[in-house]
């Protein structure tokens, strides 16, 4: 009896888990199937999004273009000592006492926006369509790209830049051929860790390479598609029967011209253009969402090693070191155009720089206090670089960035403070300010045991005067003939 009450018993926990069982991959296909629904129904909103968009915007564009006056482009300030000032050693090695600086005030600087790009779905290719998509090959800093085109995708010919041609070519754009070409485009954006200014030089090339021409109408009108479609905020202009794409930009883009909508000014980077005025598209692409400079992330380029060069501190020579930079990344800095110092302080090093530096530079200030560790960087920078003026090096007024100022053979004032505010935040985690004099740049630190020497009262933190380009100066030293009453500090945020 028992046997059988065993068997039963087994017969009926093992119908059960056959039935849980059974329920829990019902459970499991009912789940995807929603969830596929679900997926397939985000994707069909967003087509219709896209369409209704697309077409809304090429009408815009059928409508007259206002006429802009745009306003001249600002040369970059030259602050560049034309000799690096020595500080004597009696100056430099007595001792400091703290002296407040009554200087000029506070630059006024927007936090930087980040705006949140849209995500793109890559869209299917069917397997029997596979053997018929085309691959054209990009390099792009190093990368070599195949982005995929639909059969028959080819070049949207513009007759002139008329408002009605460029409407046209913008519906053939929308209509689903150069969907994979945007969608490769953007997949690149985020493997690559392009910022704004990276994605723009990517859909430039990629506009050019499949256009088989430079700055042309058909390449300005494919470009403007890949940058909206991704979300970007750009204006189409028209100048001499050529078209122009604009970007807004919260930070001052100098050598461009600009106009104003809506308190933000659009730049024109075209080094072609020549004209004073130029008739804009003033829609605004549904959903857009901005464009900005700042560079948050540093691009993840292939490593393609310059020759290295050394820098060493004369009175530290612990700090001592060995870098190649990425020949790719310093090719792709000298596109970038030429704007305010902070978006350069912001930019941090590379992961190559860092691998080098960081080591070296943190063992050398180890169990130091912050004053003596703050020495040590400033000399590090002040007498491990060679000094040349933009002029003397590249003929024009330009700033370099972290990496930028480890690989050319010499660097400025501006060039070395932007250095020394990234090593002193990043490695000794104090605040940091640009201080601007007329003719010069310098930096200031919060110390968290300070002030030491000349400083100035932000708002109840003292930030100690520490100067780069002031050789053999420790901080606290100001250079001498600075205008303090002139000076401007910019608080790194």
């Amino acid at each position: 009896m028992k046997r059988v009450l065993l068997t039963i018993s087994a017969i009926l926990i093992a119908s059960t888990a056959m039935a849980q069982e059974q329920s829990m991959d019902e459970f499991r296909r009912q789940a995807l199937l929603e969830m596929r629904q679900f997926k397939n129904k985000a994707k069909q909103e967003y087509a219709d999004f896209r369409k209704k968009a697309n077409a809304e915007y090429a009408e815009f564009l059928k409508q007259a273009w206002e006429e802009r006056q745009l306003a001249p482009s600002i040369d970059p300030p030259k602050i560049d000592p034309p000799v690096q000032p020595v500080a004597p050693p009696r100056i430099a090695d007595k001792p400091i006492s703290p002296k407040p600086i009554v200087f000029g005030g506070l630059k006024p600087m927007p936090k930087p926006v980040v705006p949140k790009m849209p995500k793109i779905d890559v869209p299917e290719v069917r397997p029997e369509d596979e053997p018929l998509i085309l691959k054209m090959p990009v390099n792009f800093y190093g990368a070599t790209c195949n982005i995929r085109l639909k059969p028959g995708t080819g070049e949207v010919e513009l007759a002139d830049a008329s408002e009605l041609s460029v409407s046209k070519a913008w519906t053939k754009l929308a209509d689903g051929r150069y969907d994979l070409m945007l969608a490769d485009c953007i997949a690149l954006r985020d493997s690559l860790r392009l910022c704004d200014w990276g994605y723009y030089q990517l859909t430039k090339k990629v506009s050019e390479e499949f256009c088989e021409a430079q700055h042309t109408n058909n390449t300005k009108i494919l470009q403007a598609f890949l940058m909206t479609q991704a979300g970007y905020k750009i204006r189409i202009g028209r100048s001499n029967n050529k078209i122009y794409l604009l970007f807004p930009s919260q930070s001052i883009i100098y050598r461009a011209p600009y106009y104003k909508l809506d308190g933000l000014s659009y730049y024109l980077l075209d080094s072609d253009f020549a004209g004073s005025s130029i008739n804009v598209c003033q829609a605004a692409f549904p959903g857009e969402q901005g464009f900005s400079i700042n560079i948050n992330e540093q691009p993840r380029f292939p490593y393609a090693p310059t020759a290295a060069r050394k820098h060493m501190s004369l009175k530290y020579p612990e700090a001592n070191v060995s870098f190649a930079a990425n020949k790719n990344l310093m090719d792709f800095y000298n596109t970038f155009p030429r704007t305010s110092w902070d978006i350069f302080s912001y930019t941090s090093l590379s992961a190559e720089a860092k691998a080098a530096l960081y080591p070296v530079l943190c063992k050398a200030i180890e169990g130091k206090n912050e004053a003596t560790a703050a020495n040590i960087l400033i000399n590090f920078v002040q007498t491990g670089f060679q000094y040349k003026t933009d002029q003397q090096q590249f003929g024009y007024e330009r700033s370099l960035f972290g990496d930028e100022t480890l690989f050319y053979p010499y660097s400025d004032c501006e060039d070395r403070s932007i250095l020394y505010s990234i090593l002193v935040r990043e490695i000794m985690g104090l605040e940091v300010a640009l201080v601007s004099y007329p003719g010069h740049l310098a930096t200031a630190v919060c110390f968290k045991e300070g002030p030491y020497g000349d400083y100035f009262n932000v708002n109840g933190k003292k930030f100690t005067v520490c100067d780069p380009t002031y050789i053999g100066a420790h901080i606290g030293l100001t250079m001498p003939n600075m205008d303090n009453n002139k000076a401007e500090l910019t608080i790194l945020q």
